[in-house]
């Protein structure tokens, strides 16, 4: 790039951490590049070590508006009593700088962190050969040689190698040159942090006396600017950015790839290392992740029951691991004792039992891991389409999947914005892919579902009213319940409404109170559906988990017991109503609700032995009779199942409606 180039640019940013092993010239050698002393702590001064990572920057001005472009440095300890903290210093970097001492050359933290840096994909690197001022020139070229040898197994493989001395200062020119020329070349695309939710990982934390509470720490994705509010993953609390600063520069921005301060309007002690702080429309801390990993040892298999260390983002977490299948070598899933926050891409380091060796990495591939068949065929292949470039996993999935695909859950995961995601489906629609949108509003998230699974829907659909009818040619139409029955629908309640209301969109269906039927049908409404209609529906739909009780329903509609009943009885056969209990009706939609609420807490850590009728009940808010009716009704119908005082959940809720 051209000097006149890089001074009309926009600023830039590129951050580098050290890697290498204890006593190499890490700190020194970084001291030698910017004039900053990154220990910081009076033990790591008294020991002549780094203990946690420290920072330190590079200006360079652009020229315009006293803008400047930024090197900014995470050095990191390279002790292997510290290596965790070394995870946390190089979790969001964009390159590394590895250091090898020429009179000891490689050392065992030199392998292990460049083992870390290929698993993380860090596909950057600077080689600095230091203490060349201790050596002959065979023993540096033999040095040398060795690096060269090890980077060629690795993604680091031709990185240039420099020879300093941090002792006379030879060659920290043309390494500061080097890293310089660098940070020129490097990429800041305005669209990649436009589409993109913010994320914010944090690294420290602290107290500044007069201003408040200030974190450090890398802008991994989006944009956020001064004022704005943001969320902290780990209290689930909105945050304001107070401000934002970039070593001693005031910043309105932080943009994607920078690092920043923040000063926030949250106790520093409630924010700690591994934080995030993130627009919360992307907040989906998930216990299961499912993932790719490779091991250091190709013939490693991790043992189901055993506990390992995941290091992902700058945060720790216990895990255990299971593998999905067995005809996919590296796809497996990971569950973690507390909520990890994570997305699609982001690299994780796998350490043994006693935290003592790095023994895998990898990427996560999705964060909403179903309740039940985790591991069936079906499942890997949704893994394997998700593990692509955004376009091709779309299209991909778009393909495969007979129940269409999430699109709130796929731009969650993988971090896109809706303008962005509109983009990306609209160009697949341009390139010949065919699908239907299916949005149903209110009744859940936006699916997209291919041409050919929605006409042989329809066509199974049109099917079965034209035989109701045929059948029942007195009766104005069928319910959604008793027709996803009559169909044997196999897939989830929610598409089969989203069928329903595009088919009804297209004039291929019509619903008259809530009865599905044929365009040229027609009869006109009971007079119990009337009723039904117009008094007790909206009621119930206004009590949500708590319907009236019957005789409760007769006062607050004026209708007599004896024609109530009637009402109630008629809308329950034609499966408008549900009955629960003999004075107890609800709406199917509530039921729906009240199961999915079931397999929340079912789902939870500690309900993971089943759980009782007062957990039910201090969950829900449901007073405890209700509460036995309810659960009563759903070990009745087979969606639970009751051992003792303990229910488990035994299907899916969508087959609540098929029996």
């Amino acid at each position: 790039m051209s000097e006149s180039k890089l001074e009309s640019a926009a600023p830039k940013s590129l951050i580098i951490a050290t890697a290498g092993h204890v006593d190499h010239g890490k700190t020194s050698l970084i001291h030698g590049i910017t004039g900053i002393d990154t220990d910081r702590l009076a033990e790591e001064k008294q020991r002549g070590l780094t203990i946690v990572p420290g920072f330190a920057y590079l200006h360079m001005p652009t020229g315009d508006n006293d803008e400047v472009h930024t090197i900014g440095f995470v050095d990191v300890p390279g002790h292997t009593d510290f290596i965790n903290n070394m995870l946390a210093g190089v979790a969001a970097v964009d390159a590394a700088l590895l250091v090898v001492a020429a009179d000891d050359g490689i050392m065992p933290q030199t392998r292990e962190h460049l083992s870390i840096l290929n698993f993380l994909n860090v596909s950057q690197a600077t080689v600095a050969l230091t203490k060349t001022d201790r050596c002959e020139e065979s023993r540096i070229l033999e040095v040398e040689e060795d690096i060269k040898a090890l980077l060629s197994e690795s993604s680091l493989a031709n990185s240039p190698i420099f020879q300093v001395s941090n002792l006379d200062g030879s060659g920290l020119d043309e390494l500061k040159k080097h890293l310089l020329t660098m940070l020129q070349l490097q990429n800041n695309s305005a669209s990649d942090y436009q589409n993109e939710y913010f994320r914010f990982l944090i690294d420290r934390s602290f107290s500044v006396k007069g201003i408040g509470s200030v974190v450090t720490g890398t802008v991994r994705s989006g944009m956020a600017e001064t004022g704005s509010l943001k969320f902290h993953n780990a209290t689930s609390s909105q945050c304001k950015i107070r401000g934002i600063r970039l070593d001693e520069t005031e910043l309105q921005h932080a943009k994607k790839g920078s690092r920043a301060a923040l000063n926030l309007n949250i106790d520093h002690k409630l924010l700690t290392r591994g934080d995030w702080i993130l627009d919360e429309e992307i907040s989906r801390p998930a216990s299961r992740l499912d993932v790719s990993i490779i091991f250091t040892e190709s013939q490693h298999t991790p043992r189901s029951s055993t506990q390992y260390h995941l290091f992902i983002g700058a945060s720790h977490h216990v895990v255990t691991i299971r593998k999905l299948g067995s005809r996919i070598d590296d796809i497996y899933q990971l569950r973690s004792h507390e909520p990890v926050h994570a997305l699609h891409g982001d690299r994780f380091i796998i350490r043994d039992p006693a935290s003592q060796f790095t023994i895998a990495g990898g990427k996560v591939i999705d964060i909403f891991v179903p309740r039940k068949n985790r591991g069936s065929e079906k499942r890997l292949e949704f893994l394997l389409a998700m593990d692509q470039n955004t376009e091709s996993a779309l299209s991909s999935l778009i393909e495969l999947q007979s129940e269409g695909v999430d699109l709130e859950n796929f731009s969650i995961c993988r971090n896109i914005k809706p303008d962005a995601l509109k983009v990306l489906t609209t160009k697949l629609k341009k390139s010949g892919l065919k699908f239907v949108d299916l949005d149903s509003g209110e009744h859940g998230n936006r699916k997209i579902l291919h041409n050919n699974f929605f006409d042989q829907y329809c066509e199974q659909i049109l099917h079965q009213l034209k035989l109701f009818h045929s059948v029942n040619s007195n009766q104005q139409g069928i319910s959604e319940p008793a027709l996803s029955k009559a169909v044997d629908f196999s897939g989830s309640h929610q598409l089969f409404h989203r069928l329903l209301l595009a088919m009804q969109q297209s004039s291929s269906i019509k619903q008259t109170g809530t009865l599905l039927h044929l365009p040229g049908h027609n009869t006109s409404l009971s007079k119990e559906e009337a009723e039904f209609l117009k008094k007790v529906r909206p009621l119930l739909q206004k009590a949500g988990m708590v319907p009236p009780r019957t005789r409760e329903l007769v006062e607050m509609t004026g209708i007599p017991l004896s024609a109530l009943e009637k009402i109630l009885k008629q809308s329950a056969k034609a499966r408008t109503l549900i009955k629960v209990a003999d004075n107890r009706y609800f709406l199917p939609e509530t039921i729906m609700a009240l199961a999915e609420f079931v397999e929340h807490l079912a789902a939870g850590q500690q309900y993971e032995n089943g759980f009782s009728v007062i957990a039910f009940r201090d969950a829900s808010g449901i007073g405890r009779n209700l509460s036995i009716e309810i659960l009563e009704y759903f070990d009745h119908i087979g969606f639970t199942r009751r051992d003792g005082n303990t229910r488990f959940v035994r299907t899916d809720k969508e087959n609540v409606f098929a029996n």
